[in-house]
């Protein structure tokens, strides 16, 4: 299994590399991992800060963007929220959008405007009914996430929830600096 994971590691790590190279976003191809294209979807999301619904559009993003699959009652989520926090702290005023989607069933609009208000997210929030866009992304768990550069290219995936290095960070400093990302993908679960 540990040969396995370092195998799929340094492929990944290769594959961004070389995804990093390739100026022509239209060369990519769309899925859900690393080098590809985000599939495109538009979603009602609300804006954290004014707190009104705008229709979000993946493909019409311009700057680099995180996906966070999110649940109000994800211990996974809990433990990472405040981490969250202060990425948004650090990397949105250098131009890196948060989203963030709710797929749980259990999670309302309501508990999850609450539970954003009450985690001080400032990102924008996607009620994800009936986990359709966790599907579209083949998100596994809540938390999981997907870091998008300006072309929304797949530049980095992981889910954070045991997180003991802080690999996102990392990424996104790569990334704004016009560097290929280091550590593209890590497994969290084993």
């Amino acid at each position: 299994m540990k040969i396995r994971s370092l195998v799929l590691f340094v492929y990944a790590i290769a594959f961004a590399s070389a995804a990093a190279a390739t100026a022509d976003k239209t060369d990519v191809a769309i899925g859900t991992e690393i080098g590809q294209r985000l599939p495109q979807f538009t979603a009602a999301a609300i804006d954290a800060s004014s707190g009104k619904t705008v229709e979000f559009d993946s493909h019409k993003t311009t700057r680099p963007t995180i996906y966070i699959f999110v649940g109000t009652h994800c211990p996974a989520t809990g433990a990472y929220a405040e981490r969250l926090t202060e990425l948004e702290k650090s990397y949105a005023p250098k131009g890196v959008e948060f989203v963030y989607l709710y797929p749980n069933r259990e999670d309302t609009q309501e508990a999850a405007a609450a539970f954003h208000k009450e985690k001080k997210f400032t990102g924008r929030l996607i009620h994800d009914q009936g986990a359709q866009l966790a599907r579209l992304l083949r998100a596994q768990r809540t938390s999981e996430l997907f870091l998008v550069n300006k072309d929304g290219v797949i530049v980095d995936s992981r889910d954070p929830g045991a997180v003991k290095q802080r690999y996102l960070a990392s990424a996104l400093d790569e990334l704004l600096a016009g560097k290929p990302i280091t550590t593209a993908s890590s497994q969290v679960f084993a």
